[in-house]
């Protein structure tokens, strides 16, 4: 228990649906709009359909007023004295948010947990949910889902358990001839586009090492390594997105121009992963200081084989497993006092 919270402490990442925060703060919906029109407390995004999107900070502030006025404080003195600390500060990121007028502790959160106390559905029903909202071409239904995902789940979780499988499933349905070539489109650039958004919407560390993170050479399937830029994003990195289908003839001198110090590719193919192993050994031609090379994706999961003929650091079987293999790696190069 503190008696004070840093709003720093808390992240701006619009994740959660009106009814997620209203499941976590006991306001109703309809007091909580009214804050938001009368007093402009806080300013969720909206999300590509419309729908309000909230960021833990904003959860965190609407739980102090809310406390204020249980506390025998009105609505508008608890917006005035937040103005007030947020004017005091030189802005509402540096406020520390004192106890309650009635001198009640505040408890440290810095997740959601009363939404992780009221799971009542599990990946399973999501994944469920969300494959036939995309096969019917629901996106208003897919976005209620997905919305859900991230309110009640880490966004990791949710990478792992919910993008990931949809898309799996839906290529296997593909391939079993149980889904159109158009449908099979839809549904990967949906889930694409939603994970480039977020992507977007995370702050990028301006210093440390630089992380370059894309396909390698003819691969266009893109999930895991977006999924890899928000999970390192999300853990204080410096993240370069680069995309699908990195070109070989001048990725190289790419490389010697920024100098990054890790070059993580993904391949889910054959024939990407030949691709890659020609790039990493040209990786490995370059003059020092060189990248630290790493790469993964399904086909080297399906064929661990495939790993002896590429170049550079197997970085695990998925995204999350990735991100250990970066914090590994960085910390032993600077342990051995190389320069990152």
């Amino acid at each position: 228990m503190t008696t004070s919270l840093r709003l720093s402490d808390y992240a701006t990442t619009p994740l959660y649906n009106i009814k997620a925060v209203v499941q976590a703060t006991g306001i109703s919906p309809s007091t909580l709009r009214a804050w938001e029109r009368r007093y402009n407390m806080c300013r969720p995004h909206r999300s590509e359909s419309g729908y309000r999107l909230y960021a833990e900070r904003d959860v965190t502030i609407i739980r102090w007023l809310k406390a204020q006025v249980d506390a025998g404080m009105s609505i508008s003195q608890a917006v005035s004295w937040l103005e007030k600390l947020a004017q005091e500060a030189g802005g509402l990121e540096h406020v520390v948010l004192p106890a309650p007028a009635g001198g009640a502790p505040l408890e440290k959160r810095t997740a959601m947990p009363n939404l992780q106390r009221a799971q009542v559905r599990d990946f399973e029903i999501l994944q469920s949910d969300l494959l036939q909202a995309l096969l019917a071409f629901d996106e208003e239904k897919a976005e209620q889902v997905v919305a859900e995902a991230f309110a009640m789940y880490p966004v990791e979780q949710v990478g792992e358990n919910l993008f990931m499988p949809v898309l799996v499933e839906v290529g296997e349905r593909w391939s079993r001839g149980e889904v159109s070539v158009t449908t099979e489109h839809f549904i990967s650039n949906y889930l694409i586009q939603r994970l480039a958004a977020l992507l977007r919407s995370l702050p990028n560390a301006s210093e440390g090492p630089l992380i370059w993170i894309g396909c390698a050479p003819t691969e266009l399937h893109e999930v895991g390594a977006l999924l890899l830029g928000i999970y390192l994003r999300r853990s204080g990195y410096r993240v370069h997105y680069l995309g699908q289908s990195l070109p070989l003839d001048n990725l190289a001198g790419e490389v010697q121009r920024h100098h990054p110090a890790l070059l993580l590719l993904s391949a889910s193919t054959q024939s990407a992963a030949d691709e890659l192993a020609k790039l990493s050994a040209q990786m490995a031609r370059l003059n020092q200081p060189a990248p630290l090379f790493g790469y993964g994706g399904q086909i080297f999961n399906r064929l661990p084989e495939l790993r002896a003929h590429i170049a550079g650091t197997f970085m695990g079987r998925n995204a999350q497993e990735a991100v250990q293999h970066v914090d590994a790696i960085l910390l032993d190069r600077q342990r051995n006092g190389n320069q990152v």
